[in-house]
């Protein structure tokens, strides 16, 4: 009978640790997440009063190139590889042969997300869902990166079902782009925002694995 109680108690115990420890993940779950919306609105405003502000002097054309893939995610072996394959969600997979070799804007093309945009760097592929854009001369890629993010698609978009735009018409599209040097200025201070962002994001994934490992070990 004893042994019962000292048991029960020390489950009690334990479970009063859990219990405040699961409280602590959210506590702090809840505190990174605004950690992060706050970076979130601090890039995006800053980003305007940088570049939106601006007098538009340019057509998008321009400044970017455009290229398309015809690569699909049927073609993506299941086996990894060694060059990262960009669909719109991000890396889809691997394989063992690259098709790009420079940095660019990704741009999805069709579908619920079009007009997100990612950046990539060094050597990977594309889906068909996207369009890669490079720089022309004296376009600092980085800076059109952060430019298209505040970018408004909605009256490029075509397509009564799935969604599409197209650079030959957003193209078009004039934009604020200053000298070279402004313009590696202004992508180097929301580069150290955009830095810290994801620094804080990783955060979050961790706090977030944390909290399903020690939830999923309860059950076991």
């Amino acid at each position: 009978m004893m042994y019962i109680e000292k048991y029960l108690i020390f489950s009690i115990i334990e479970q009063k640790k859990i219990t405040d420890f699961l409280s602590l993940l959210d506590d702090r779950i809840s505190t990174q997440m605004k950690i992060i919306e706050k970076l979130e609105s601090l890039i995006k405003g800053v980003a305007h009063s940088l570049i939106k502000n601006g007098k538009a002097n340019i057509q998008i054309k321009d400044c970017l190139n455009c290229f398309s893939s015809t690569l699909m995610e049927s073609m993506i072996p299941d086996s990894d590889g060694k060059y990262p394959v960009y669909g719109a969600i991000g890396v889809i997979g691997y394989m063992n042969e690259n098709t790009i070799n420079t940095d660019a804007i990704l741009i999805i093309k069709d579908g619920a997300s079009v007009g997100r945009v990612q950046y990539a760097e060094g050597k990977y592929s594309v889906t068909g869902t996207l369009n890669y854009l490079t720089p022309k001369d004296k376009t600092s890629l980085k800076y059109m990166y952060y430019c298209l993010q505040l970018f408004n698609f909605d009256k490029y978009k075509v397509g009564s079902g799935i969604p599409h735009i197209y650079f030959k018409d957003y193209g078009h599209e004039y934009i604020y782009r200053p000298s070279f040097e402004k313009q590696k200025e202004i992508a180097s201070v929301l580069s150290t925002i955009d830095e810290k962002l994801g620094i804080e994001r990783k955060v979050l994934e961790k706090y977030a694995e944390q909290k399903e490992h020690l939830l999923c070990n309860l059950f076991i």
